[in-house]
């Protein structure tokens, strides 16, 4: 993490993450990675106790400031060793070879020292130890696994740690004597304590309170830790020491206002050599450091032994570690499982066991049936952190995103990097927005809150923090939304500048706001809020704002991201100058160009165009040197300390840089891809200088065991998991709904690049270089067909296959012709070819829906007809006369679901003129053949003799007609009628014959 007024000439910035600590030995091993070595690696037998494949010394050298003591997952006690607390190494270095003591709560991997509060030493001496004093280690005797910590002191004194969530439990080996001594500290810590209280209870506990606070240069305000140590037995003697750290004996308590203070406990250990302390711990209240040590380190009113509270913290890191079974080389199955390790501890759980914890306004409240959970890096964490947990800890991530919400409810506003209760406002940009937006599209917010939720994601997004809140948000709000940009004020210069990270490093804030919208457009269209995702998408190419196509760069580009004035001018700095100048926040512009995942079709077009979108990628990462030396890091890349300040090259652990490898997945270049990862995933080797710098919360750690399996996240909010060749022959994963994510990976080298040749993802093929993450969330199996060699590999090159830009979502442009024959007969039934529809080459699928006279639309028939779509309507019309219609057209493309259809559904006007059926013509009665001629029969005065006439047939010819008028088909009707006509004239003709005759 960052300090933001602190210039590297003065004391180290923020996360500087060493390169040339890694460089050296990566050099050494390259003859190791030789191109001849064996592409499959040996799998290692089976382990039961995954506890022991963790080594937590890893990442505690060369600034990765990690600690090796003891934790559980997500646990609120962090007990281990203190011999540091400088910005190169925050709390313990494995090479110091000594340590002050043995404190409760720690930061996991960030830039800054922080917490380190209640320091137990243990000594041999008359006078105990009252304040930080070294004491050595016997050299090989340190030991961790997942939940133990074990060392020898030079003064013989064994020292065991364990911890169950809330406790921390010690166990200390005395050589036999009088004088064992132990000591708690409470006046110095690993920031700034202030106000401090010890106080001996009774016969076996101690119980007190430390004020502590600071992180690197943000908000130094302090929280208060409380804490409850119960001792196996009771001590020979106590005392206490105060300001001016003299001991005294027989004193029970101490209270000051700042300085030294702390409290001894000292055992005769002649016969029993083990003292045993149990430390339960609250945020809240000593009432609930004890209640938690009650709860969690007592069973029927008995104190918990150490070798049983070692035993839980086994058996939860192993059920915890055990979801994920791999297949890999002995080796390899330890780095795995240490970085899994490591993502499994932050944030940490603030709640005790009651629900109580202290909120963001640092009033006591209660979780209700959930666990609370703080301390946010979350400038780190939105990129690969909350996708894992959401991902393989739905149900927990739960609980952190409820948290995230109380702190918002609390707080007044949503968080930026909390520690604690504590907003400390470190680090640029807006972070907790693709935190909550990446949250959304995995489904890990809970229902009930979900509404109000996104209501605070769009209120944190668009708007500035009230006045008396302790989160910065968004300061530039207004000047952002009005002018696409973030303004850049020095910072040096004072005012703006000086105060607010944003407006200092207003270039990757830029960066990071244009990001962040789209992360939010993203989760919008993914949960339908349409009009919402269409606002955001578009804001996420806002960091062209910044684009400044003069700028001549090494190697012969044009053009870069420059931070710019709030006149709207541009900051041309040279490519190397230093960040404190150039408006970017740890990294330069030749670092930040490639933040733009959102929008790589429009850093294409900036570029200009694909292939020298694919040279300048190919020169920041040096590929020449990867193909010379395949899984090396070429000397070009962020070297160590604060170099990635300058340097134009790849910068392999820093935030910003993390999905670089992964843009050229963006290009149909995925094999690419792999090159880079082989180099930078070597950079974590199973040694105590292992990763890449500060892994900040469990972010890089998350990085590597993503890209370890083949997937990755690469634009939050999305859901698209950017696949690339796994590291492990084959991996389970059980989910916590009891599904499985099975991969395959044979052949997968572990040193050295293999390529993709083919996926697929449930037996089906897969050709793209991505998947959803809706495809991977409740279970699935992904088989990837490996090679040793890209030669030949076309997998995912193929445009349509490539990884989508959120903010340049494909679009198509639909032309309807209406169709060229629109007629009909009135009453008959016909097939009409309503429209055809064109897409300038491209052929959509569409679905088409038509109606008429303003009736309810039907759907229509949809054909291919030499790239043209024919819709055609089968109708029938009843009567003559212009009938309007409209046919709609919609996209029936299998889009991302966080994409906008290709096109919105179009309309167009049709009239179709319906023409009368023609009428048949009369039909003629039929002739009777000659007859004689009649006897006139005689003459009936009362009848009168009618002959035959026209009018019955012209009766039956109207008939036909109005029988057409009412839609009824005339051919089949005057048939009938005709028939029907002559049988009637024939017979009146009888009837008359016969009444003529008498």
């Amino acid at each position: 993490m960052s300090s933001p007024h602190d210039s590297p000439a003065v004391r180290p910035r923020s996360r500087r993450r060493p390169r040339r600590s890694r460089l050296a030995p990566a050099m050494a091993v390259a003859a190791a990675l030789a191109i001849g070595t064996p592409v499959e690696a040996s799998a290692a037998p089976t382990v039961t106790d995954l506890s022991n494949e963790v080594n937590p010394f890893v990442g505690t050298e060369s600034e990765g400031n990690a600690y090796p003591g003891a934790t559980l997952p997500f646990g609120m006690v962090q007990l281990s060793p203190d011999n540091t607390n400088s910005y190169g190494s925050t709390s313990y270095s494995n090479d110091a070879g000594r340590v002050w003591g043995f404190s409760h709560r720690h930061v996991n991997s960030a830039g800054c020292p922080a917490a380190g509060e209640l320091l137990v030493s243990p000594s041999t001496t008359a006078t105990p130890t009252t304040s930080r004093k070294f004491t050595g280690i016997q050299p090989g005797s340190e030991s961790a696994t997942a939940g133990y910590y074990g060392v020898t002191l030079d003064n013989s004194v064994k020292v065991d740690l364990s911890a169950t969530t809330r406790v921390g439990a010690h166990r200390y080996t005395f050589p036999a004597g009088t004088t064992s001594n132990l000591s708690f500290n409470t006046g110095q810590t690993l920031r700034t304590a202030g106000a401090s209280s010890v106080s001996w209870v009774d016969g076996t506990t101690l119980e007190g309170w430390i004020d502590n606070g600071g992180f690197c240069s943000g908000n130094e305000k302090k929280s208060r830790y409380f804490f409850s140590a119960t001792f196996d037995r009771a001590p020979l003697s106590t005392g206490t020491w105060g300001n001016n750290a003299q001991f005294a004996v027989g004193r029970n308590s101490s209270e000051v206002t700042d300085g030294n203070n702390g409290f001894v406990a000292t055992f005769d250990t002649t016969a029993d050599r083990d003292v045993e302390v149990s430390v339960g711990v609250s945020y809240v209240s000593v009432e609930g450091a004890r209640g938690n040590r009650i709860a969690e380190a007592t069973a029927d009113g008995t104190r918990l032994a150490f070798d049983q509270i070692r035993a839980k913290a086994r058996d939860a890191w192993n059920a915890e570690l055990g979801r994920f079974d791999i297949t890999a080389s002995a080796e390899q199955r330890k780095i795995f499982y240490t970085q899994l390790y490591k993502t499994l501890l932050s944030p940490t759980i603030g709640s005790d066991v009651d629900g109580r914890y202290a909120g963001m306004d640092a009033k006591t409240h209660t979780a209700n049936g959930w666990n609370y959970y703080q301390t946010f890096s979350l400038w780190d964490t939105y990129r690969t952190q909350a996708t894992f947990h959401a991902l393989f800890a739905k149900n927990r991530a739960a609980d952190i995103v409820r948290s995230m919400y109380q702190a918002r409810v609390e707080g007044g506003w949503l968080p930026r990097w909390s520690l604690g209760s504590v907003e400390t406002n470190i680090m640029a940009g807006d972070p907790v927005s693709p935190w909550i937006a990446e949250n959304f599209t995995l489904g890990t917010v809970p229902a009930d809150i979900a509404d109000r939720m996104w209501d605070y994601l769009v209120e944190n997004a668009t708007t500035a923090p009230p006045a008396g809140v302790a989160s910065v948000g968004r300061q530039s709000a207004a000047f952002y939304l009005a002018k696409g940009h973030i303004p850049f004020y020095p910072e040096w210069g004072g005012g703006l500048g000086g105060q607010y990270e944003e407006y200092r490093h207003g270039g990757s804030a830029t960066m990071e706001f244009a990001a962040a919208d789209a992360s939010i457009g993203a989760a919008a269209q993914r949960l339908g809020k349409t009009g919402q995702a269409a606002e955001f998408l578009a804001r996420g190419t806002n960091w062209t704002k910044l684009w400044n196509p003069d700028v001549t760069l090494s190697g012969g580009f044009k053009g870069i991201v420059n931070a710019v004035t709030p006149e709207g001018q541009f900051v041309p700095v040279p490519e190397r100058t230093d960040v404190t100048r150039s408006g970017f926040h740890e990294g330069t512009p030749w670092h930040y160009q490639w933040m733009a995942t959102q929008d790589v079709v429009g850093l294409q077009e900036k570029m200009g165009g694909r292939e020298e979108f694919v040279k300048r990628l190919d020169y920041y990462f040096n590929q020449p040197a990867l193909q010379s030396a395949p899984g090396v890091s070429p000397s070009s890349w962020a070297a160590g300390g604060s170099t990635y300040y300058t340097s134009i090259g790849y910068n392999p652990g820093n935030e910003p840089m993390m999905m670089n490898p992964w843009l050229y997945g963006f290009v149909g270049e995925p094999a690419k891809t792999n090159d880079v990862l082989a180099a930078n995933l070597n950079r974590f080797p199973n040694t105590p200088g292992g990763g890449v710098g500060n892994d900040d919360l469990g972010t890089l750690a998350a990085w590597y065991v993503m890209a370890s399996l083949g997937i990755q996240p690469v634009m939050p909010g999305s859901g698209i998991m950017a696949l690339n060749a796994p590291k492990v022959q084959a991996a389970t994963i059980t989910l916590e709904s009891g599904e499985k994510l099975r991969i395959t990976a044979a052949g997968a080298n572990e040193k050295l690049p293999s390529y993709i040749a083919g996926v697929t993802v449930n037996d089906k093929e897969h050709t793209a270089a991505w998947v959803d993450v809706d495809d991977l969330r409740n279970g699935a199996r992904l088989d990837f067909a490996l090679s040793g060699t890209k030669a030949g590999l076309d997998w995912a090159t193929a445009r349509k296959d490539w990884i989508p830009s959120v903010s340049a979502p494909r679009k198509a442009t639909p032309v309807i012709v209406p169709g060229a024959d629109l007629t009909a007969i009135a009453g008959r039934e016909k097939t009409i070819e309503v429209a055809r529809v064109t897409f300038g080459g491209a052929v959509e699928p569409i679905t088409a829906t038509v109606s008429w006279a303003g009736g309810a639309p039907v759907a229509a028939t949809v054909t291919e007809e030499n790239g043209v779509w024919v819709i055609s309507s089968t109708s029938t019309f009843a009567a003559a006369g212009a009938v309007s219609g409209v046919v709609t057209i919609a996209s029936a493309a299998n889009t991302p679901s966080f994409a906008p259809a290709l096109f919105e559904p179009s309309s167009a006007n049709l009239t179709v003129v319906v023409t009368a059926a023609p009428v048949d013509p009369p039909v003629d009665p039929p002739v009777d053949p000659p007859v004689d001629p009649p006897v006139d029969p005689p003459v009936d005065p009362g009848v009168a003799v009618v002959p035959p006439t026209t009018g019955s047939t012209g009766t039956t010819v109207k008939a036909m007609s109005g029988l057409a008028d009412t839609g009824m088909a005339p051919t089949v009707f005057s048939v009938l009628f005709a028939a029907l006509a002559a049988i009637a004239l024939g017979s009146a003709f009888v009837i008359r014959r016969k009444r003529a005759h008498g």
